[in-house]
């Protein structure tokens, strides 16, 4: 049930909520420890499935009905008691230090998610279990149901998995994008404004499942990152073959998700504007593979640059290749201490990556002349 419940994906596991006296557990601000697959999906937790019975047909996954005919592995279950007692036990000796719980749906989205939030109320409320939980939203869930496993819960999550609903219909004929994903999406910001899930929520997509582009991700992400939906954050994993594999696939297979996932993070950790984001797309919908989104912006945008490293604000700083949050605070610390950066080591010593950021920048009386030669990984 581990194995299957592999291609969710998790990061962080901090969660503001208030520890209870007499409860074991703690669901810290500073996070938990991570676990990762040869793969580089997160497992942070103890991840896992209450349930592998599925009444869906999604092509991607391997629990769903079409592909329960090709790959033989019988149906197997939690009752609610053994999933909580098995948690329970494998944090006293210190396995893990939380839950991630999904599920496939067996009678029908409700059925199941009064199953989850029976697992939940007994690790809570029997064995008193005050760390770090994590539950996927069901497809097609109740307001009432979802609710109840909220109030539960430190964080929740709802796949969307395509982008638009011509995407999923040519996945899964027995959910409908709109009812299923979009109208249960919608109460998790209601329930984040009455206290609820103080972790907040988050999203994942399976990239590469349909014939969907770039583009049409990008435009369902930036729209999710808007006040009116407010995920915390969201999450790409490639579409692997269903069938057993023995040698690891190449780098270049998960390129795209590592693509998305710099634009990601140049939305919502740097900032720079959905607009300006969409014009590092091609003219087919895709973001280039052969460069570093970043390093694509700052060279439709070479007016800007040299920019002088002495005298540049935190925003500028933060535009150029191979300067990050940490390394730009502190270039700007050296500025409020009158330290003049006039050599490649100083500005090295503070975390840039030289080979990205010396293009863009100018050193004391010094620039890079060319463009040419820079990384663009």
């Amino acid at each position: 049930m581990g194995e299957a419940a592999k291609y969710d994906l998790c990061a962080s596991t901090a969660s503001p909520r208030v520890h209870t006296q007499g409860s074991i557990g703690k669901a810290v601000s500073t996070g938990i420890c991570h676990s990762f697959l040869p793969d580089g999906r997160c497992i942070s937790l103890l991840k896992v499935l209450i349930t592998n019975q599925c009444i869906h047909d999604c092509a991607y996954c391997i629990n769903s009905t079409k592909n329960k005919k090709h790959f033989k592995h019988s149906v197997t279950s939690f009752e609610p008691e053994e999933l909580a007692k098995l948690t329970i036990g494998f944090y006293i000796r210190n396995y893990i230090e939380g839950l991630f719980l999904s599920s496939g749906i067996g009678k029908s989205a409700n059925c199941q998610a009064e199953i989850i939030h029976e697992a939940l109320h007994v690790l809570r409320n029997k064995y008193n279990f005050d760390g770090y939980v994590h539950a996927k939203v069901l497809p097609g869930i109740g307001k009432d149901e979802l609710f109840r496993i909220a109030e539960l819960a430190d964080r929740v999550s709802i796949n969307v998995e395509l982008p638009n609903k011509s995407r999923f219909s040519e996945t899964c004929s027995t959910k409908d994008f709109h009812s299923d994903i979009i109208k249960v999406t919608k109460f998790l910001p209601e329930m984040r404004k009455k206290g609820e899930i103080p972790a907040g929520y988050t999203t994942q997509y399976v990239i590469g499942a349909a014939e969907e582009t770039d583009k049409e991700i990008l435009d369902t992400v930036f729209d999710f990152y808007t006040d009116d939906w407010d995920f915390r954050r969201q999450y790409f994993s490639t579409c692997l073959p269903l069938e057993e594999k023995t040698q690891p696939y190449p780098r270049s297979y998960f390129l795209r998700e590592h693509r998305l996932y710099q634009i990601d993070w140049l939305r919502r950790i740097y900032k720079f504007s959905p607009e300006e984001l969409m014009n590092v797309i091609n003219d087919d919908g895709f973001i280039p593979l052969n460069m570093d989104p970043k390093v694509t912006l700052a060279r439709m945008n070479a007016e800007f640059f040299p920019i002088d490293v002495n005298n540049a604000n935190y925003s500028e700083l933060m535009r150029v290749p191979g300067i990050g949050h940490t390394s730009a605070t502190r270039i700007l610390k050296l500025q409020q201490q009158g330290v003049k950066l006039t050599k490649n080591q100083q500005l090295k010593s503070t975390g840039v990556v030289l080979k990205r950021a010396l293009p863009f920048l100018k050193i004391g009386s010094r620039k890079q002349l060319t463009l040419d030669n820079f990384g663009t990984s």
